[in-house]
């Protein structure tokens, strides 16, 4: 099952920087191996479309949606670990662009 998630130029960055803790953390127990992995291809995914924004950014794509398909436990992974990371936001913007993605994971996994 897939899920389709449209993001703004701006707020893809945000979703990218804000996941990039994953990168950090490391993994004992087999479950924690597991979680992890997707964890990290979730980032990878989200850091290739946040470098090819950056590389093609100009005004007049910085409307344009663009489409991240996600497989149902790579959308879920990303909204724990949004949910996880949101706690350390103090920027009302940047947090507010994190709660949008939040909502629409879970109005799409719902």
């Amino acid at each position: 099952m897939k899920i389709k998630l449209s993001l703004t130029p701006e707020n893809a960055i945000i979703i990218a920087a804000t996941i990039e803790a994953v990168y950090n953390s490391k993994a004992i127990s087999r479950r924690e191996k597991s979680t992890l992995s997707i964890a990290l291809d979730v980032a990878a995914k989200l850091d290739g479309k946040a470098i090819h924004i950056k590389a093609k950014m100009n005004l007049f794509d910085a409307k344009k949606k663009i489409n991240v398909s996600l497989k149902f436990h790579e959308a879920d992974m990303l909204e724990l670990l949004l949910l996880q990371q949101i706690k350390e936001i103090h920027e009302p913007y940047v947090k507010i662009q994190i709660q949008k993605t939040i909502n629409d994971l879970n109005q799409k996994l719902a």
